[in-house]
């Protein structure tokens, strides 16, 4: 039982890149991103098929873009044009 207060589980906001939807990402760029876990684990996107994304679901967890992989996003991100 969690009672009255609740799990005191409270928001936390960082400072990050705003989610877009209107820039394109390469499908070459698709299949070189990588993500890390806290372990350290490294993986790429699954379902990239003849340079598109078939499926979200290897987006969803808790993983960082590997610096690499930033690197070359923001570089799409920055480039493109509101």
């Amino acid at each position: 039982m969690l009672g009255a207060g609740g799990c005191g589980a409270q928001a936390v906001h960082v400072d990050a890149t705003p989610v877009r939807f209107d820039v394109p990402v390469s499908g070459e760029l698709l299949t070189r991103l990588t993500w890390r876990n806290r372990r350290g684990q490294t993986r790429g996107l699954k379902y990239v098929v003849d340079g598109r994304l078939e499926r979200s679901i290897s987006l969803q967890g808790f993983y960082r873009l590997t610096p690499e992989a930033a690197d070359e996003l923001a570089e799409v991100v920055s480039s493109s044009t509101l």
